[in-house]
């Protein structure tokens, strides 16, 4: 039971770094609307964590010989920050849409605190299970 437990405070707390990520290239992006030649940042953790889901749903791979292929290491996989640079809304070639920002700023808020609420919820059960055993 712990181990489950502590492997999903350790999946959540990297779900909260991609959302803080995200967050922040938001505001980046919003904070440099009106910034004549700025593209827009987006970061997609959401594939990165998935990868993770999948790699530990996976069975497991065991290299056997030294002309196998590594298996893939999901955690090694970092959030990045990615920048658009393939559109342009305004004629100083700026790519920012600031109602869809404040949109995706509320998305990941909202994402974000769940996660946090998530975490919550956890620590909750692991306090509950120690003063059950004193």
């Amino acid at each position: 039971m712990l181990k489950t437990t502590f492997e999903n405070l350790n999946f959540l707390g990297r779900a909260l770094d991609g959302s803080w990520l995200k967050n922040s290239a938001i505001a980046n992006n919003i904070a440099n609307s009106e910034t004549p030649g700025y593209k827009r940042q987006t970061v997609n953790f959401e594939d990165v964590l998935q990868k993770e889901v999948n790699a530990a749903q996976s069975v497991s791979m065991v290299k056997t010989n030294a002309k196998h292929l590594d298996a893939p290491n999901a955690s090694s996989n970092g959030f990045t920050v990615e920048t658009e640079s393939s559109t342009s809304y305004r004629v100083d070639e700026n790519n920012v849409d600031v109602d869809v920002e404040n949109a995706e700023m509320a998305k990941n808020t909202l994402y974000y605190n769940s996660l946090v609420n998530e975490v919550n919820s956890q620590y909750t059960r692991l306090k509950t299970a120690m003063k059950i055993n004193e």
